[in-house]
C-alpha cells in the first residue's frame, strides 16, 4: 500500500494531484485544514487542505487500510465522479449564497460595533461633560467660601454681605466690591446697615459717581465733529456706526452726514456700510490709506457729522495696531470711540483697552447687553480706565437697539433698583 499526503489550495487542485500520481483508483482517506506560513507564530499564516491518499491495495493492504481508518473513526472516502458541466452554475450560486451570507454577518458585525463605539464615545463625552460642571461647581463654592470668608473679617451687616456676594456674582472684581462695601459700610448710620433697601440705594448712588459719561455725540448744525469707531473684530462697529447716523438723521434733520469706510480688508465690508448709506440719503466714501481719508474728509468740509469706520484688529497683531495708529494720529480732529462687546471675558476687556490706547481715545461704546447677564466688567472698565460711555447696544436692528448710556440704566443692569433712585 502506497500511503501519502498533499497539500493543496482546494480539494479539486488536491483530487489532480492524486490523480496524477497514484491514479483513478485511489482512497482519499483523510482530509484537513492546516495553517501554511505567517512566520514563527503563525500569525498571518493562510489556512491549506492536507489530504492524505492512499493507492489501490490488495485484500490484505485493503483490511490493515480498513482496520486504521476504523481506529481514527473516518471512512474512506471515494474520489468524486468525472467533471459535469451541467453542475457548475448550481455549485456557481451556492458558493455566491454562501459568501453573500457571510459577508451580511461581516456587516451586521461591523454595525453592532459601531454602534458600541458610538455609545462608547457618547459615555465618555457625557462623563467629560459632567468632569467639567463639577469642576465649575467647585470654582463657584470656592468663590462663594472666599466672599464669606471676607464679609466675616469686615465685620459687615448682613445686609452689606448679601450684596458684596451679588456684585462679586455680577463680574464685579472683589477688590473693587471690597472698597465700594467697605465705603457704604462708613458713610451709612448705624441705624440703617441692616435696612436692604436703603443700603442698595446708597451703593447705587456711589456707583454713580464712578461711572463717567460722554454728552451727546450729535452737534448742532454748523458745528463739525469727526468720529471713528474702532475696536476688535466682532463687536459690531459698522452697525453700531450706521445706528450713531440713523438717530442723528430722525433726530436732527437738519444736520448733514456724510461716511468714510477704511475698512477694505473684511469681504463685504464696504458694499454694507454703501447699503446703509443708501437707506439713510447720505454720502459714503472708502478710503485706503491716510491720503485717501484727507480727500474725503476734505470733500465732507460742508458736513456736520462726519463717521468713519475701521477694520477689526486684533490687539496682539503689532503690526495691524501700527497701520491703524500710523493712519490715525495724522488727524487729530478725529475722536476716536473703542467699541467693546459686553460679551468679552474682564481679562480680554482690559488687555484690548491697553492695546488700543496707543491711539487716543475719546469715549466708549458697549455692544451686546442682550447676550450677557452679567455686568460687572462694565463696572471694572470703568473702574481701571475711567473712559467715558456713550451709547449701549442690545441686539441688531438699526437704530431700534441702540440706547444713549444712562447711570441708571448701568446700575439697574447691575442691582435691578434704577426704579428706586430718585
Amino acid at each position: 500500500m502506497q500511503l501519502k499526503k498533499y497539500i493543496a489550495n482546494s480539494m479539486p487542485e488536491a483530487i489532480k494531484q492524486i490523480k496524477l500520481e497514484l491514479g483513478n483508483d485511489a482512497v482519499i482517506l483523510s482530509t484537513r485544514k492546516v495553517k501554511k506560513g505567517g512566520g514563527a507564530f503563525g500569525l498571518f499564516g493562510q489556512y491549506v487542505l492536507e489530504v492524505t491518499a492512499a493507492k489501490d491495495m490488495n485484500s490484505a493492504e485493503k483490511s490493515s487500510v480498513t482496520q486504521h481508518l476504523e481506529a481514527n473513526n473516518t471512512e474512506p472516502a471515494m474520489l468524486p465522479p468525472p467533471f459535469d458541466p451541467t453542475k457548475v452554475n448550481t455549485k456557481a450560486q451556492t458558493d455566491t449564497r454562501k459568501i453573500e451570507m457571510e459577508l451580511e454577518e461581516i456587516r451586521t458585525a461591523l454595525s453592532d460595533l459601531r454602534k458600541g463605539i458610538r455609545v462608547q464615545t457618547n459615555e465618555a463625552t457625557t462623563i467629560s461633560h459632567l468632569r467639567y460642571e463639577v469642576n465649575e461647581l467647585k470654582s463657584i463654592i470656592n468663590k462663594l467660601i472666599t466672599q464669606t470668608n471676607n464679609a466675616y473679617k469686615k465685620n459687615w451687616s448682613e445686609a452689606l454681605s448679601v450684596l458684596y456676594q451679588q456684585l462679586c456674582s455680577n463680574g464685579v472684581e472683589e477688590k473693587f466690591a471690597s472698597r465700594l462695601i467697605d465705603e457704604v459700610s462708613k458713610k451709612i448710620p448705624k441705624q440703617e446697615a441692616n435696612n436692604f433697601t436703603y443700603v442698595k440705594i446708597y451703593l447705587a448712588r456711589l456707583f454713580m459717581q464712578v461711572i463717567p459719561l460722554l454728552d451727546d455725540l450729535i452737534p448742532q448744525p454748523n458745528t463739525q465733529n469727526i468720529f471713528s469707531v474702532i475696536g476688535p473684530t466682532g463687536v459690531g462697529k459698522t452697525t453700531t456706526l450706521a445706528k450713531i447716523a440713523s438717530i442723528a438723521k430722525l433726530n436732527k434733520h437738519k444736520i448733514k452726514i456724510g461716511l468714510i469706510t477704511l475698512d477694505t480688508f473684511r469681504i463685504g465690508a464696504v458694499n454694507q456700510l454703501e447699503e446703509y448709506s443708501q437707506i439713510l440719503r447720505v454720502p459714503c466714501k472708502t478710503a485706503f490709506n491716510s491720503l485717501d481719508l484727507e480727500h474725503a474728509i476734505q470733500s465732507f468740509k460742508d458736513k456736520d457729522l462726519i463717521l468713519i469706520d475701521t477694520s477689526g484688529k486684533s490687539q496682539r497683531d503689532a503690526t495691524q495696531m501700527n497701520d491703524m495708529k500710523d493712519i490715525l494720529l495724522n488727524f487729530p480732529q478725529i475722536r476716536n470711540l473703542l467699541v467693546l462687546s459686553t460679551t468679552t471675558k474682564d481679562g480680554d476687556l482690559t488687555e484690548i483697552t491697553k492695546r488700543f490706547s496707543i491711539i487716543p481715545l475719546y469715549g466708549l461704546i458697549l455692544t451686546k447687553l442682550d447676550e450677557t447677564t452679567c455686568y460687572g466688567s462694565v463696572f471694572n472698565h470703568a473702574i481701571r480706565f475711567k473712559l467715558p460711555l456713550a451709547y449701549l447696544t442690545t441686539g441688531q436692528n438699526v437704530p431700534d437697539d441702540m440706547e444713549k448710556a444712562t447711570r441708571e440704566r448701568l446700575i439697574d443692569l447691575l442691582l435691578d433698583v434704577s426704579n428706586e433712585i430718585k
